[in-house]
């Protein structure tokens, strides 16, 4: 083998002992961070429409209140050792309200109610001398108080301020836009709590307008890794301009595959005619039919759970996580619906895996992941169904396996010179059957390590490396067998019949 030297020259003739340091093949190690897309409040600090790094001061950096600042808190609260990038968004839109109509006096007492989540308790004491204008006036200011939530040492104000008027608290989102459409805000009761304040209110929901020009604003974010993208906005617009943006980061000349996250309530059928309309590998909407949460507090802690087990800086002794099933994974920030019945049945449940929705599960005041699909649910060429992408696992197997190649296959053949497989192999050559032999030695080795792909026979089979009509390129065709995650265990049991031994002889 012929050494080579970067910095001792081959013209050297005085005498003395030389060395230099060179790097040799360096462990598989990447990057990722986690975008979320919101916006900010008034009195914000930070500059809107470019990607940056968080900042704990959540209250002076995106204003009090501001959408923005709560997902961000909710998702570092679910998974706080992941990598964050914020891109803040100017508000836009009219916002929505929420009128309290205090019609009768409440009983004599200290009555709760709930606003934005099951674990974001309020509440007021109602006395004698009270009237329905100074119920509503404890009601704004219960509004008004700071909240903490378990496990946070923050006490923010929440997304809604509030103001009172005569018999009337109405509450106004802080945030403009459509965003905080999709719940309902406030509720007297809460899993089987139920107050007296409810049967003396009555509740008028106005709904906010407007989207931000989410294309524009994604041309703002920088060359990172952002595998994934959690955002406030799930209308169509706002949807296709993520989805366009992360098409171009699948590219062959990026390979910086992600995913967006969205968080979606309704009916089955709502979710169905949603999920239908879609029909891609990149995004992901949890659903439920009803939540405390409202939907970019969901796709905050469903984005945040994902992108940890889906950790695309894993290392091959890591990832094996990726090819096993989501069932029973618990995002304890999420509480489920205020009625805790109000969930789909097994059977709507189903339907919706046919629609490009994951359905979540609420149980025992938290909600869980069950299997989580893609939106991907027939191949465009044909419109037949296709279940390829069906569960995330997949694509996000195909991505990690194909980086850790590029890792693997570059980093032992680039800076050599091709040849053809007539050649003996020399040091310094690539040829079509040296490749080869690295390809095999990497999918091997993510057999062996990272135990999320199978069936090297068939691999091996299938590999093709051969040159191209260009000198200096080198073309191959693989295919992967992934290791699938077990969701279904299907049991026949015979019953009824009379054991042989049991039988008389």
């Amino acid at each position: 083998m012929t050494i080579t030297f970067d910095q001792i020259s081959g013209s050297q003739r005085a005498p003395g002992y030389l060395n230099e340091f060179a790097l040799g093949t360096p462990p598989f190690s990447q990057s990722m961070q986690v975008l979320i897309v919101g916006p900010v409040a008034t009195g914000a600090a930070v500059q809107t429409g470019v990607s940056q790094r968080p900042r704990d001061d959540l209250e002076t950096a995106y204003g009090a209140g501001s959408l923005l600042g709560t997902m961000l808190n909710y998702a570092k609260l679910t998974r706080p050792g992941l990598d964050y990038r914020v891109l803040p968004l100017p508000d836009s839109g009219t916002k929505a309200t929420l009128a309290v109509k205090v019609n009768t006096l409440p009983p004599v007492g200290t009555w709760p109610f709930w606003l934005f989540s099951n674990g974001r308790r309020r509440q007021i004491t109602v006395t004698a001398a009270d009237t329905v204008n100074t119920v509503a006036a404890k009601i704004a200011a219960a509004v008004n108080t700071r909240v903490t939530l378990a496990g946070d040492g923050k006490s923010l104000v929440d997304m809604a301020s509030a103001a009172a008027a005569t018999d009337t608290a109405t509450l106004t989102a802080r945030n403009g836009g459509t965003v905080l459409n999709g719940t309902d805000w406030l509720s007297f009761e809460s899993r089987g709590e139920i107050s007296p304040l409810g049967a003396c209110c009555t509740l008028t929901f106005t709904p906010g307008t407007g989207a931000p020009d989410l294309a524009a604003a994604l041309a703002g974010v920088g060359t990172g890794y952002y595998a994934w993208v959690i955002s406030a906005y799930r209308d169509t617009a706002s949807l296709a301009a993520i989805d366009a943006w992360l098409e171009t980061q699948w590219g062959p000349q990026n390979m910086r595959y992600g995913w967006a996250v969205a968080g979606v309530v309704g009916s089955q059928g709502t979710l169905a005619a949603l999920g239908d309309a879609m029909n891609d590998r990149k995004r992901v909407l949890g659903g439920l039919r009803a939540s405390s949460e409202p939907e970019p507090i969901m796709a905050a802690c469903f984005g945040a759970d994902l992108a940890f087990v889906f950790d695309f800086g894993r290392s091959i002794t890591e990832v094996q996580i990726f090819a096993r099933g989501l069932t029973g994974r618990a995002m304890n920030y999420l509480t489920g619906p205020w009625k805790e019945d109000d969930v789909f049945s097994n059977e709507q449940r189903n339907l919706l895996y046919f629609d490009g929705i994951s359905p979540l599960v609420p149980a025992e005041g938290k909600v869980q992941m069950e299997r989580v699909i893609t939106t991907y649910q027939r191949r465009a060429s044909t419109g037949l169904e296709d279940i390829s992408y069906l569960d995330i696992n997949g694509p996000c197997i195909d991505a990690w396996t194909v980086q850790y190649q590029r890792h693997y296959v570059w980093n032992a053949h680039q800076n050599s010179s091709l040849v053809g497989d007539q050649e003996d192999a020399a040091d310094g050559w690539t040829r079509p059957q040296d490749a080869r032999k690295t390809y095999l030695s990497c999918y091997n080795d993510v057999i062996r390590r990272g135990k999320i792909v199978q069936d090297a026979d068939a691999y091996e089979a299938a590999l093709r490396v051969e040159l191209s009509g260009d000198p200096v390129r080198l073309n191959t065709f693989q295919k992967i067998y992934r290791a699938n995650p077990l969701y279904i265990m299907a049991n026949r049991t015979v019953v009824g019949e009379l054991s042989p031994n049991a039988q008389a002889a």
